[in-house]
């Protein structure tokens, strides 16, 4: 395609767009001093995107991924929630992966041990989770075989749990982060006046 077709395409497209007459969407708008954490941590919450099953696998499984030390952990931080939350907007290829994910640890595990991941014992769960937490090849002359998919789903469950950590108010405060102070002084450029032209 000519670059004049393409401008051309694009301009009627635009033009097309606007003389459609669609509304514009307005923005949610929140009270001054309004924290959407607390809808989070509400008694009544349920989940929007995932199940109750899934809702308890996430949260056992962020709980050990990130345990309660001196610290909050990924339980206490409501990980769970906030991934709920994130998922319901997310596309359903995006969706996809992450069920994927979970249903593949079940499976897993009631082939392994007969019984879904959320309902065997703390020990059995560990055990588990190292097993999946490194990869496994196997390489001979000539041969490597793929990579254990347990590692793959191992590692889209633990980036969505670390991420969603760390952007809580735990894991920020855990990196450092302090809501009532500024982090350094900010004095400005050293230089004298007149130095940069």
């Amino acid at each position: 395609m000519k670059r004049r077709d393409f401008f051309g395409r694009s301009l009627w497209a635009s033009l097309t767009a606007a003389l459609a007459g669609t509304a514009p969407v307005r923005a949610r708008e929140f009270p001054p001093g309004h924290d959407a954490s607390t809808e989070l941590a509400a008694p009544d919450w349920a989940p929007v995107f995932l199940d109750a099953h899934q809702n308890d696998t996430l949260i056992r499984l962020s709980d050990l991924i990130i345990p309660e030390t001196d610290t909050p952990g990924a339980k206490a931080a409501l990980v769970n929630r906030f991934i709920d939350k994130l998922l319901a907007s997310e596309s359903r290829e995006t969706q996809s992966r992450f069920l994927d994910s979970l249903a593949w640890f079940d499976g897993e595990c009631l082939r392994r041990y007969g019984a879904a991941f959320v309902h065997l014992p703390a020990e059995s769960q560990l055990e588990f989770l190292n097993f999946v937490a490194y990869p496994h090849k196997l390489v001979t002359w000539k041969d490597n075989r793929s990579e254990f998919p347990g590692h793959s789903h191992f590692l889209t469950l633990k980036d969505w749990i670390s991420r969603a950590f760390y952007n809580s108010e735990a894991g920020l405060k855990e990196l450092g982060w302090s809501k009532d102070a500024m982090s350094g002084s900010f004095p400005g450029c050293p230089h004298p006046e007149g130095f940069h032209k």
